[in-house]
């Protein structure tokens, strides 16, 4: 398993998009909402069929149910407790771990692939899934501007996924943005020191600027079943060739596929209001040098 974690709007949906095409990876999005928007919701897959209707998440879900059928509403509320964030750390009850297990199971069972990837974004959700039985688990914390995040956060933007109705995606005030990107890449900072599990950090800026300078390093350390052909090779000036995939949760971008524009996303710099980013600023600081947001190139 690949876990991404970092803060919402981050550019994890662009990250995992691209790692859907490399031989041997496949991407299923935000798998922890899987329960509740795919099994309950039929919420639509990135495939762009309701979940019940996708070919993929149908033979998934067979196999699930030849081991008994799933309670998908009483998984989803085990889930909701297990990773609740003022409860980490703990154990994991067996309970959970086995609903887990049995899924990540029978997605790797239908896909045949060597890694799957998981944007969920979740520091404590992947971290309680460190140990997961019979899988490899390694780590990609994603790291976003978050004056950045915050402009994308208080745009209005369509869910296509509730395709009985019209819905948007939640949005946030730039202070309450700013509180949320703190608190998530201090627990994911928490999760790196207490997974004990391969962890490479990549920012976004980096990953839309030069995509094959990010990601040919991971292709070396994922040790993927490559041949003579070049693996990178989907990737052109500025643009991406995407195939159609199949995530069940993410940024309305997962349902586009042939030529993707891969290029810094910068209008934030002239549409964020100026109190607004003062106060992102302000409230981020220390992220903000850190992860070398302040008197580097990205400032």
């Amino acid at each position: 398993m690949l876990f991404i974690v970092g803060a919402s709007r981050s550019g994890s949906t662009l990250l995992e998009r691209l790692l859907n095409e490399l031989p041997g990876v496949m991407s299923v999005g935000e798998l922890q909402r899987v329960w509740r928007r795919g099994f309950i919701e039929n919420q639509l897959c990135s495939c762009g069929q309701p979940f019940h209707d996708c070919l993929f998440w149908g033979e998934v879900r067979q196999r699930l149910d030849a081991d008994g059928v799933v309670d998908a509403g009483a998984v989803d509320a085990l889930s909701r407790r297990a990773f609740k964030r003022g409860l980490w750390p703990r154990p994991m009850g067996e309970a959970i771990l086995t609903h887990w297990s049995r899924l990540f199971g029978a997605i790797a069972d239908v896909s045949g692939a060597r890694w799957l990837v998981d944007s969920s974004k979740d520091p404590v959700y992947a971290a309680q899934l460190a140990h997961l039985p019979g899988f490899q688990t390694r780590y990609l914390h994603l790291i976003r501007d978050p004056r950045a995040v915050a402009y994308s956060k208080m745009r209005r933007r369509l869910r296509p996924e509730i395709h009985w109705a019209e819905a948007y995606m939640a949005t946030r005030s730039a202070w309450a943005s700013a509180g949320s990107w703190n608190r998530t890449h201090r627990m994911a900072e928490a999760a790196h020191k207490a997974v004990d599990r391969p962890w490479h950090r990549l920012r976004y800026e980096d990953l839309a600027a030069d995509p094959r300078a990010v990601l040919s390093p991971l292709v070396s350390a994922l040790n993927l079943p490559l041949t003579d052909a070049d693996p990178l090779a989907f990737l052109g000036q500025g643009v991406a060739r995407v195939g159609v995939g199949h995530s069940v949760s993410g940024n309305p971008m997962r349902f586009d596929h042939g030529e993707l524009r891969v290029v810094p996303d910068q209008e934030w710099r002239h549409a964020l209001p100026r109190r607004s980013r003062f106060e992102v600023s302000l409230r981020s600081y220390v992220g903000l040098r850190r992860y070398g947001y302040i008197g580097g190139k990205h400032d």
